[in-house]
């Protein structure tokens, strides 16, 4: 059975800025890491929920439809700006595309600005998922 989340991850590793963001333990699935400096930049891949069928035939899913949240934070705004537009790139060669919503605010206890991003997409026909 195939991956979509580990794909994903995988895919957006190969970016040289986000490898590095790898190596320092800041990008991560489902939460960012309570012990990552607050100075340190993250990125974390968040499943908005199971995948669900998509593409239907004779009563019977052909594909499955996934939705995930991408949520950088950094010290300085514009590293998460940068980071989106190489996540939504990345994400697009995948067949991801951005959702309306999100985030992009200021938290003062983090000390950190926060771009988070949904986007949508469907695996392959009779893909494994």
């Amino acid at each position: 059975m195939k991956d979509m989340l580990n794909e994903l991850m995988e895919e957006l590793a190969t970016d040289s800025e986000i490898k590095a963001i790898q190596e320092e333990e800041g990008f991560k699935s489902y939460i960012r890491r309570d012990e990552l400096a607050k100075d340190k930049t993250s990125i974390t891949v968040i499943p908005s929920g199971p995948p669900e069928s998509a593409g239907f035939a004779s009563n019977d899913s052909l594909a499955k439809h996934f939705v995930y949240q991408i949520s950088i934070e950094a010290a300085e705004r514009e590293i998460p700006k940068t980071l989106q537009r190489k996540v939504e790139n990345i994400l697009k060669s995948k067949g991801f595309y951005q959702m309306p919503g999100g985030v992009d605010e200021y938290f003062p206890t983090t000390q950190r600005y926060v771009d988070a991003r949904f986007y949508q997409g469907n695996s392959s026909l009779n893909d494994d998922y």
